[in-house]
């Protein structure tokens, strides 16, 4: 069921009706039974994947929390206080313990996903492998389809054990409320990824008909779909035409470097409109979900971008990849051992930056399996991890040439300069292949062609003169609401304080700019979402 149908709205509004009408102890039992619905309609051979995350993470956080229990027991039992070596050496037991349950539970899951999702990548390369050896079998693939949201359920699960092994949240005891916190259907598509601790509580809650509420999830939910069916699919025509041809078509120079750019907020309107329907989706049954972006076009360095872009994605990549290694044994002793050569600034930031630079080349990978995707995770790290390594570097050339970081010029260039690099990136994301990433890499820097944004050219790249220029108004209106946000001004809020025939007048004008304006027909496949893919 896509989000854009009319059989979604429909569902959406029987869902929302039940939901306030039946009592407030059945609430949650009406949002699984909507979130189930919603999976089966997006196959029913996908539904199996879903359960068995449900049950596999469902009992490991059961035995998890069985074992939190039985250590708070072990150390307030006896009539004398233990000593402190009694103390860690009950902690260690149990540590012992949990963590071999919580590796069984995250290896159950985590196969999956690679089963699914990387094991046709694998096998392509061992072929490959084979083939350089003159072997002339090749190895068959699995006739696997990716199921609907796995990556972001299994990442949500896989966090929910973590906390639970932390003793940072207490494990479900109801199967079929952990069922809803996995499957809660306006996040399973792309996500955000929820925290137990944040989530499972409102979905639980009794939330009756709030009639302001309702009305800025719908304000939400529209703005969402223009930026997708209006915004990001006008883009991706051009972006389509650019990336798909250049070869036969021999774009060079500026042409595939706006090409890029283009995707890039295309991809930025389409996940971030996806976000606003999702977000105002759940607005409507009073469960606010964790913002997934926050404006990362409006950043100052990659490191900042990446903290503005899929949110969620980062903090769970943070909290559970990245604070674990950088505080593991390997990496301290990294550490002291750099301490003894003599450099206590790179003793205590090169293992920092080395285990950013592995969390980005996982982000990479988890993007796709392709040698794009971990290239481009590589390029992203590389960025990332040498920022703060190199930081006295950047301090010293910046007092030599007597910078002002407060200067709004310098700041404007160092927002240039980030997307600049982003753009880059996205030849990688992007291409069919990391070869087409790299031959349009070299196409862009073959052939210097400034006329092309002064001609014509830019009006055979799919779009009419009309349609391309209409086009860069909505990018234009784009960034223009990001800005005000970025200045702290509320937008739904300030139009809530506006007269009525104002107020009408704005969301009559917004539904006219979806309804006429909206990319629809042949070609257009307003039903995907480009990160629904990963």
């Amino acid at each position: 069921m896509s989000i854009f149908s009319f059989a979604f709205i429909l569902f959406l509004i029987i869902s929302a009706a039940v939901y306030f009408i039946v009592p407030g102890r059945v609430k949650w039992v009406c949002l699984l039974a909507a979130s189930i619905f919603f999976y089966v309609c997006a196959g029913v051979q996908f539904l199996p994947f879903l359960l068995f995350t449900m049950l596999t993470t469902f009992i490991t956080g059961l035995l998890l929390d069985k074992q939190n229990q039985k250590q708070a027991l072990a150390l307030s039992k006896g009539d004398s206080p233990l000593s402190a070596a009694e103390k860690k050496q009950i902690k260690k037991r149990f540590t012992t313990r949990k963590r071999l349950v919580l590796s069984v539970g995250l290896i159950l899951n985590f196969a999956v996903l690679f089963v699914v999702k990387y094991a046709n990548f694998v096998l392509a390369n061992i072929n490959q492998l084979l083939a350089s050896f003159g072997e002339t079998h090749e190895v068959g693939f699995l006739q696997i389809v990716l199921p609907l949201g796995l990556s972001f359920y299994i990442f949500q699960s896989a966090g929910y054990m973590i906390d639970v092994y932390r003793g940072k949240v207490a494990a479900d005891k109801n199967f079929f409320k952990y069922s809803l916190f996995v499957s809660y259907f306006p996040q399973i598509i792309q996500g955000p990824i929820g925290r137990h601790s944040e989530l499972a509580g409102q979905l639980f809650e009794p939330h009756t008909f709030d009639y302001t509420r309702v009305k800025f999830g719908a304000q939400r939910m529209l703005w969402g779909f223009i930026k997708k069916m209006v915004i990001a699919d006008r883009i991706a025509v051009v972006v389509n035409q650019i990336f798909d041809h250049y070869a036969v078509e021999g774009y060079v120079g500026i042409t595939v470097f706006v090409g890029a750019l283009l995707y890039g907020v295309q991809i930025y309107a389409d996940f971030a409109g996806g976000m606003d329907i999702v977000l105002g989706v759940s607005q409507i049954f009073g469960v606010e979900l964790t913002e997934n972006f926050r404006r990362p076009f409006m950043a100052k360095s990659v490191a900042e971008f990446w903290q503005r872009w899929h949110i969620t994605l980062g903090a769970w990549m943070r909290d559970y990849l990245f604070y674990p290694l950088a505080l593991s044994k390997p990496f301290n002793k990294m550490g002291k051992g750099l301490r003894r050569l003599g450099s206590r600034y790179v003793a205590k930031v090169l293992p920092t930056c080395l285990a950013s630079f592995i969390v980005f080349v996982l982000i990479g990978l988890w993007h796709g399996a392709s040698w794009k995707y971990v290239v481009y995770g590589l390029y992203q790290a590389v960025f990332v991890s040498t920022a703060t390594l190199f930081e006295p570097l950047y301090a010293k050339g910046r007092a030599l040439l007597r910078i002002d970081q407060t200067r709004f010029s310098y700041r404007c260039f160092q927002t240039m300069r980030t997307i600049f690099i982003v753009t880059i990136g996205r030849y990688l994301s992007r291409a069919v292949s990391l070869t087409s990433a790299i031959d349009m890499l070299k196409a862009t820097l073959s052939k210097w062609n400034p006329w092309v944004l002064f001609d014509d050219s830019f009006y055979t790249l799919g779009l009419e003169a009309k349609e391309f220029r209409l086009m860069l108004v909505f990018i234009v209106l784009l960034f223009a609401v990001d800005i005000l946000q970025e200045k702290g001004v509320k937008l739904r809020e300030s139009l809530a304080k506006q007269g009525v025939f104002f107020r009408w007048f704005v969301y009559l004008a917004a539904l006219f700019m979806l309804i006429v304006f909206g990319m629809y027909g042949e070609g257009i496949t307003s039903a995907n979402f480009i990160y629904q893919g990963f």
